[in-house]
């Protein structure tokens, strides 16, 4: 059985039965042996071209994902393969990026660093997390660690989910959520149902001083409403994904004083390599024993 992992996660252990052919797909050449390959990890963060080679995989088995999102490998499925996300992997680097965006917000970090010298003059009384109306919509292992760190610093955490199971909130019936909000978490992942699910309709009823926070995908959010709500300067927003990435330098978003941005980048952390590794190996066994593997993604999840 051969295995194409990226040059990052090559140290994983593999059994016996498994051969390991070393393959980025976004800067490597297409090998030789893509029509014997049973099992890929795409390589994290890579280019369109790490999925499109899929097609070019005849017998290929298993997908390990590294991110927890499927969007862009879902559009290659086809029958007899089995696609894995990477559940588990980045709750707490991206639980801990979320909560770097909030405080970086709240608190006007970011303000008082682009002040330089002039910073005193942003001293002010700032929201906390301390008693502040938080919602999270989207209810999976990484929102549930946002909302873990989130309540520890005291703040009072309200799940919403497109079904609203397991103790959280419908979408369509979370109006009053919103509304009361002071915090707003987008964590949902990219599907037919999400896409654009954060329209006009959500952002008028965001109230004035609130934030919202997106570290789920850009297309979770309908951008050109989201820009247009901001230019009134009544809430904020903190960013981690966008449309398109990169994100053009001519967008508006870059000069909103009310909005941050970082690169999509919540979940690339020191402790992703270790617990992704950890997953390549576990996963490796179970192909290679014909056990059903961890993280399967059935449908559109």
């Amino acid at each position: 059985m051969l295995a194409y992992l990226p040059k990052n996660f090559s140290s994983a252990k593999t059994p016996p039965t498994i051969e390991v052919e070393v393959f980025d797909g976004d800067v490597d050449p297409s090998p030789a042996s893509l029509d014997k390959v049973e099992i890929y990890v795409p390589t994290y963060m890579g280019s369109a071209g790490v999925y499109e080679i899929i097609h070019d995989m005849p017998n290929l088995r298993y997908i390990q994902l590294l991110t927890a999102g499927v969007d862009k490998v879902t559009p290659f499925m086809r029958e007899g393969l089995t696609i894995c996300n990477a559940r588990g992997v980045h709750d707490l680097g991206t639980a801990e990026h979320t909560l770097g965006l909030i405080l970086a917000s709240m608190r006007g970090i970011v303000e008082t660093v682009r002040a330089g010298n002039s910073g005193w003059s942003t001293r002010r009384i700032r929201p906390t997390l301390f008693n502040s109306a938080v919602t999270i919509v989207g209810a999976g292992s990484i929102g549930r660690e946002i909302g873990r760190l989130i309540e520890a610093l005291g703040g009072k955490v309200s799940f919403v989910s497109r079904s609203g199971s397991n103790g959280t909130v419908a979408f369509g019936e979370a109006d009053e959520l919103f509304r009361s909000a002071d915090l707003v978490v987008a964590v949902v992942p990219l599907t037919n149902e999400t896409k654009s699910m954060f329209d006009a309709s959500f952002f008028s009823k965001i109230k004035d001083g609130a934030l919202f926070v997106n570290v789920a995908r850009g297309e979770v959010v309908d951008q050109d409403t989201m820009i247009e709500s901001l230019r009134s300067g009544r809430f904020n927003a903190a960013l981690d994904v966008v449309t398109p990435e990169p994100l053009p330098a001519e967008s508006e978003l870059w000069t909103m004083k009310n909005v941050i941005i970082t690169p999509h980048v919540g979940g690339a952390t020191k402790s992703f390599f270790y617990k992704g590794i950890s997953l390549i190996e576990e996963n490796l066994s179970r192909f290679a024993q014909g056990q059903e593997p961890l993280n399967v993604i059935h449908g559109d999840y």
